[in-house]
């Protein structure tokens, strides 16, 4: 059991209505927490991570999605960078709270009784895991207050290794619901370059599927299992599609951003 000193948080509340950004400092008291650790199974830890994690993803009122942060990268109007300025400072503590997950399975890896040298390596696992969302955090919280003197009117450059972040990562993508809403309403430029980085981020993707499928496929031929590879064809074939669909997509969007105001 441990005892977590009191400290001010602030936080920043989105009128969804309005968008208007506003901040408020409260104090968090003392907190008691216990932890118990016993003989922790990998299978059981790795259920945990993705509790866990999905936890951590899911997408609130301050969390924006990677094809509306595009959107208001591309325009940077002063209330933009502040609605991104929520944003990212939320998606670092997200990062944060990783970290600290993964610092605890580390601890609970290390203190297992079984299996030692499995425990060992999983827990040198979570140790880089943690290693990793703390460098983000550190990045989203430059990126957060790049774009808070933004806001503000100050000249300011992009923190290293941000540029990413910036690009959608760690947001969650856009809904079917979303998609629409947003498209219903595609009338400026801005708004049709947004999409057309979304739909060449998705032919990315799509690409490197086929890739992947292709591997596969290629993979399974000579063995027991070749049936597999056939599969994996029609996977490869469904994916060069589907990214060529979307470069087209891209294309189109591109065109309208050249023609709207």
């Amino acid at each position: 059991m441990w005892c977590q000193p009191g400290r001010k948080v602030e936080q920043a509340v989105v009128d969804n209505s309005s968008g208007a950004v506003t901040k408020v400092t409260r104090k968090v008291g003392y907190v008691m927490r216990a932890i118990r650790l016993g003989a922790l199974s990998i299978g059981v830890l790795a259920f945990s991570t993705f509790v866990g994690t999905a936890a951590a993803q899911t997408t609130s009122s301050a969390v924006l999605n990677s094809l509306e942060i595009q959107e208001l990268i591309k325009r940077a109007e002063p209330a933009d960078h502040a609605r991104l300025e929520v944003h990212f400072a939320v998606l670092a503590e997200q990062y944060a709270a990783d970290a600290k997950r993964h610092s605890a399975m580390a601890q609970a890896f290390i203190a297992s009784p079984v299996r030692r040298t499995a425990a060992n390596s999983a827990a040198d696992h979570c140790k880089s895991l943690e290693k990793l969302n703390l460098q983000s955090a550190a990045t989203l919280r430059e990126l957060a207050a790049h774009h808070e003197g933004l806001a503000a009117g100050k000249a300011s450059a992009v923190p290293r290794g941000a540029a990413r972040f910036e690009g959608g990562a760690g947001a969650p993508a856009p809904t079917a619901e979303e998609l629409t809403a947003l498209a219903a309403k595609a009338t400026t430029s801005a708004d049709h370059r947004a999409f057309q980085e979304y739909f060449l981020t998705l032919a990315k993707r799509y690409t490197a599927d086929a890739t992947d499928h292709a591997a596969m496929a290629q993979a399974y031929r000579g063995t027991r299992i070749t049936q597999a590879a056939v599969h994996c064809d029609r996977l490869a074939t469904l994916s060069k599609n589907s990214a060529k669909e979307a470069t087209a997509a891209a294309a189109m969007h591109k065109e309208l951003a050249g023609v709207a105001r």
